[in-house]
């Protein structure tokens, strides 16, 4: 019946454990949210490929706004799912919990606002459960979909059949590394791995930089990437931080600044997620690393061209969005009004001279 309820959908359906998912990373805990709970149940739903050929490639100014609607449709699909089978399971007489599949977090955790911690990880339950295998980015995906899926999940105290994982022989990742080079903040190393074990299992993908260089390019404030050739759909143009000190003084200018500017005008207006408490609304900008991943290896190719030819965003004073090339975008942007400008970016190697000029005179 379980199965029944989500059969509908484009999908595929798995089923994790205690057993399976058991792991000192908190994440992965399925007693934290329901302390009876034996089970877990993991499906996805994927992104349309057509859509994101058109998101990526930013072919007219509308698309952004589109793309958000798409996007938090299918965010709302996967949580009538999951509340359809929620209520299913209640009425056999099991409890069931479904989860928030973003923006709530484990605030029992040290230093949870800087590393984020999911209630319960929508990524690993994939994994354990078999519905999708970890690409080199971290997320996960499938052969069908690459990692332009949208995973989600409920806890039940039902005790269900675990279903096998995806073995990594037939895992979709083949190491491409295309998605380390479509973050505008290098968040994802070449090198570098991070492992993981779950149900007794471990697990490798790309090691992560700190999330504020994630909070800053997802979350919208800067979208030029840092080699300056391409942007994602934000018009925040930051310069790419170095170290981790650069980085807080940048994410501190870029997010104080994305505040005050206007929302974009695309007849769309984004969402309130609940752990801001519900006063700034989040325009959708980025995902790269979510979307570019077709796979296979000639559909990301595709993508990959798709989006470094792209262009980037700039926006007018009265909101509008507008895409040019490179050199053309840095052209208009600099034909400003400061006032403007420093909305989306600020010069900090001219700054800085003056601010050592103005520190040697107090001395």
């Amino acid at each position: 019946m379980i199965l029944d309820s989500i059969a509908p959908l484009e999908t595929k359906v798995g089923f994790a454990t205690l057993e399976t998912m058991k792991s000192d990373i908190p994440g992965t805990d399925l007693t934290y949210l329901l302390p009876e709970a034996q089970s877990a149940v993991s499906f996805y739903l994927p992104f349309d490929k057509e859509m994101i050929l058109k998101y990526l490639g930013k072919v007219d100014p509308s698309i952004r706004g589109i793309h958000e609607e798409e996007n938090l449709e299918l965010h709302r699909i996967i949580w009538r799912a999951c509340q359809r089978v929620k209520h299913w399971l209640i009425e056999q007489g099991y409890k069931a919990i479904s989860v928030i599949p973003n923006n709530h977090y484990r605030t029992d955790v040290p230093n949870w606002q800087i590393t984020l911690p999911p209630e319960l990880s929508l990524r690993y339950l994939a994994v354990a459960s078999g519905v999708a295998s970890f690409g080199w980015s971290g997320n996960v995906g499938t052969k069908e979909y690459g990692t332009a899926i949208l995973v989600a999940g409920l806890i039940t105290s039902a005790k269900l059949e675990p279903t096998k994982r995806i073995p990594e022989s037939e895992g979709f990742c083949n190491k491409c590394m295309i998605c380390t080079k479509v973050c505008a903040f290098g968040m994802f190393s070449e090198e570098e791995a991070t492992t993981v074990t779950i149900g007794g299992e471990t697990f490798s993908y790309s090691k992560r930089g700190p999330m504020m260089r994630c909070a800053i390019t997802c979350g919208g404030a800067n979208g030029l990437h840092r080699s300056g050739k391409f942007s994602t759909w934000s018009p925040g143009r930051y310069e790419y931080a170095e170290n981790n000190k650069e980085l807080n003084r940048v994410c501190q200018i870029a997010m104080t600044s994305q505040k005050k500017r206007l929302p974009y005008q695309d007849s769309s207006d984004g969402y309130a997620a609940a752990s801001y408490d519900g006063k700034y609304r989040t325009q959708l900008t980025c995902g790269n690393c979510n979307y570019i991943c077709g796979g296979n290896i000639k559909e990301t190719a595709l993508r990959y061209k798709t989006l470094v030819n792209s262009g980037c965003v700039i926006q007018r004073e009265d909101g509008c969005l507008e895409i040019y090339p490179p050199e053309k975008a840095k052209e208009v942007f600099e034909s400003m009004p400061n006032k403007h400008q420093r909305l989306y970016t600020r010069d900090y190697k001219k700054r800085m001279p003056k601010k050592a000029e103005k520190e040697k005179t107090t001395a």
